[in-house]
């Protein structure tokens, strides 16, 4: 409304009443005009500050510096001189080109392609169609894309960028500036289709969306805030930097949730905004993020980093590998942890999860604490678990010889899954004791399902060979098992293999709305496990090649990649998305393209990790001693001490996270195949950060700020603390 509103405006600047398609108004944007272009078919070139009205069709008109142009109905192109020019194209399919200067454009209805020089104050207003409009370098620039499909850049180079896209399905693409965007006005009181998609590129954008299903919004790089409200419902990802996400939740008619990804970065994931519609899907990403559901049943997603994960009200669901710190508070509400994605670190009594409702623990590869769960899902390996007083907690053991103990004076019920299941003090229980159903052997892979949805391929102790994709028409993962495997739960043999006892085709249903994780672990032996390109791009899978030599190929998706000790020789590629991929012995690491993050715990193992296109980083933060890592030398080494091989980095990473002890952490030279700005974040140890390589780069110190010691550019931008990267 408000772009018509100008709209409207823009044509009583020029004319006080046009009754037909060639009278004439005495004015354009309030100066006398002192020429009229009639006709069709014609070419015409202004004179130095000619004030101009144009009435015909397929009429070409250059202007001279500082010209003023007004339109009428036809389709023209108009080329604004240079200087401070004013054009207003009116109804029609206009081109409208204005050249270097102060420029203030009214596309008018119509379908029009709107392009702009650079200037210091450029003003573009699209009114209704599907329009097409891109600026040049501005250090003011506004954009009103109007009612219609819009399409909108605006230069990478722009000082201050706003854009108002207006209803419809839009595309906006902003700066490497701290901009603006506002994808829909705050109401849609008629409805009209709007699904936006949004880049915020560089900068510290604000992003702002209030209505339509579908939206995508994108912070990419930066510090970005990102805001989901009013009626929409989005798929919201931060990028790099520490971003923050607001949402009041959501759902369509097709049970289609509002999703909200933080990604690289230490996020601030809030769907707990007034006036919520919940519910929500929220993944933090890498990093040390926060997170705060709705009021509705939620699902909130974890691997790695330290995280405060809020349930809100509502039944909801946290599912998790067990990695890195966190503290999960269900809220009101019948919640559940999952440690379905769970992978055993080794080194361990058991390889699985140890979780304690009574004391509010679990530990998996590290301690999480625990409030207001009264439901878990074991992992697929041998897990203990022991239930809360007071609460009538449900427990899901899951693959594995699982230990489940309940209160005894409580109505807990238990489920041990397949394993030989040791069950007590419960009210009632299933494949517990005596009814185990057993383990199925190593022999074999096994592809099972629950009826969450939530897939997992247990390799047997011979080298496997797996590849898994994924149909949305038929809302079914197929599983492809070199050999044949063993289906289990809602798992069927599929086509050819129905009658056969070790299919090599093996279908899991699952609903394309509600794909909370995957996973793969090959266990023993040189396995091979691919993820297709059919696989969804948000969802979250574990792979894990178990020991032996393995050759591991994320998908699309998120893929959280991983071997165990004994798994030298082993090859991991990341696929096409924000990847995670682990480093516990020799192996090499592909990250592929996307924001890929290696976590390398064996920085002597010789190992080699090559980011691959995007903004990647090496992340040390698991590693048990303090280390020295150089990038513009492509190496990591112990801090102190003998360190039998480093591990190589490829030219193609950007960023360098220190361990919780004291490193040295260097970015050096800077290579061609690095994208985007280097970085540096100390972590808690007291750190040399060394920044010195000419170029401007950024530098986190972590808590112990001023007491590192940072050898900087002056060009370099220094956080001495946590800045907003604070937990």
């Amino acid at each position: 409304m408000l772009a018509i509103c100008i709209g409207l405006l823009a044509l009583v600047l020029f004319a006080a009443s046009v009754g037909t398609a060639d009278a004439r108004p005495s004015k354009c944007f309030g100066k006398k005009i002192n020429r009229v272009v009639t006709g069709q078919n014609k070419t015409v070139r202004l004179k130095f500050r000619d004030v101009t009205w144009v009435a015909g069709d397929r009429i070409t008109v250059i202007g001279k510096p500082f010209s003023r142009i007004c339109a009428w109905e036809g389709s023209q192109t108009i080329r604004a001189g240079k200087g401070i020019s004013f054009t207003s194209a009116g109804p029609g399919n206009d081109r409208i080109y204005a050249e270097k200067g102060d420029a203030t454009v009214y596309g008018g209805p119509g379908n029009d392609r709107i392009q702009t020089e650079k200037g210091n104050k450029l003003r573009v207003y699209g009114d209704e169609g599907n329009d097409r409009i891109r600026t040049g370098r501005g250090n003011s620039v506004r954009i009103e894309g109007g009612p219609g499909n819009d399409r909108i850049t605006l230069h990478s180079n722009t000082t201050r960028g706003v854009v108002y896209a207006g209803l419809g399905n839009d595309t906006v693409k902003g700066s490497k500036s701290h901009d603006r965007i506002y994808a829909s006005p705050t109401r849609n009181p008629r409805g009209v289709a709007d699904r936006d998609i949004i880049f915020g590129k560089g900068g510290n954008d604000r992003i702002f969306d209030y209505s339509g299903i579908g939206n995508r919004l994108y912070g990419l790089t930066g510090s970005d805030q990102i805001h989901s409200l009013g009626n929409a419902v989005s798929e919201i990802h931060g990028g790099n930097g520490t971003d923050f996400l607001f949402s009041n939740g959501g759902v369509t008619a097709g049970g289609v949730r509002e999703k909200l990804f933080g990604e690289q970065g230490n996020d601030r994931l809030r769907a707990d905004r007034p006036n919520n519609n919940g519910p929500a899907y929220l993944d933090g990403g890498e990093g040390d993020d926060w997170a705060w559901g709705t009021p509705r049943d939620d699902t909130i997603i974890t691997h790695s980093g330290i995280k405060k994960l809020y349930g809100n009200n509502g039944d909801d669901l946290f599912v998790t590998t067990g990695r890195g710190l966190a503290r999960v508070n269900g809220g009101a509400g019948r919640d559940t942890i999952s440690y379905a994605a769970h992978t055993p670190p080794g080194g361990r009594r058991i390889d699985g999860v140890i979780i304690d409702l009574a004391a509010g623990t679990s530990l998996g590869t590290t301690r999480y604490q625990l409030a207001s769960l009264e439901n878990v899902i074991g992992s697929a390996f041998d897990d203990e678990i022991t239930a809360a007083p007071g609460v009538n907690n449900e427990i899901q053991g899951g693959l594995g010889d699982d230990l489940i103990i309940g209160n005894g004076r409580d109505d807990d019920t238990g489920d041990g899954g397949l394993g030989n299941n040791d069950c007590s003090g419960l009210s009632k229980s299933s494949r517990c004791n005596g009814d185990s159903p057993g383990n199925y052997g190593r022999q074999r892979t096994l592809v099972d399902i629950n009826e969450g949805g939530f897939p997992v391929v247990m390799g047997g102790a011979a080298g496997d060979q797996v590849t898994i994709s994924y149909s949305v028409g038929s809302q079914t993962f197929r599983v492809k098992v070199a050999g044949g495997g063993v289906p289990s739960g809602q798992c069927r043999a599929a086509g050819t293999d129905a009658n056969e006892n070790l299919p090599e085709i093996i279908d899991c249903p699952a609903d394309k709305n509600n794909l909370d994780g995957m996973l793969v672990y090959g266990d023993e032996g040189a396995d091979e496990i691919r993820l297709a390109s059919s696989i969804p791009k948000n969802l979250s899978t574990t792979l894990n090649g178990g020991t032996g030599r393995n050759e591991i190929r994320g998908g699309p998706s998120k893929d959280f990649i991983s071997t165990s000790y004994g798994s030298a020789g082993s090859v991991m590629f990341g696929g096409g998305n924000n990847d995670l991929i682990y480093v516990n012995d020799r192996v090499e690491v592909h990250g592929g393209e996307g924001t890929d993050h290696a976590h390398i715990l064996a920085p002597c193992s010789g190992s080699f990790a090559d980011g691959g296109p995007g903004n990647d980083s090496a992340v040390f933060a698991g590693s048990p001693r303090g280390v020295k890592a150089d990038l513009g030398k492509g190496y990591v080494e112990w801090m102190n001490g003998n360190c039998a091989s480093r591990t190589r980095f490829a030219p193609t990473i950007e960023r360098l996270e220190g361990s919780p002890h004291a490193d040295w952490l260097i970015l050096g030279k800077r290579h061609r195949a690095q994208q985007g700005k280097s970085s540096l974040l100390g972590r808690e140890g007291i750190n040399i950060l060394d920044s010195k390589n000419g170029r401007r780069d950024t530098v986190t110190t972590g808590p112990a700020a001023r007491r590192n010691k940072v050898i900087r550019d002056r060009i370099d931008k220094v956080v001495w603390g946590w800045g907003l990267a604070a937990f």
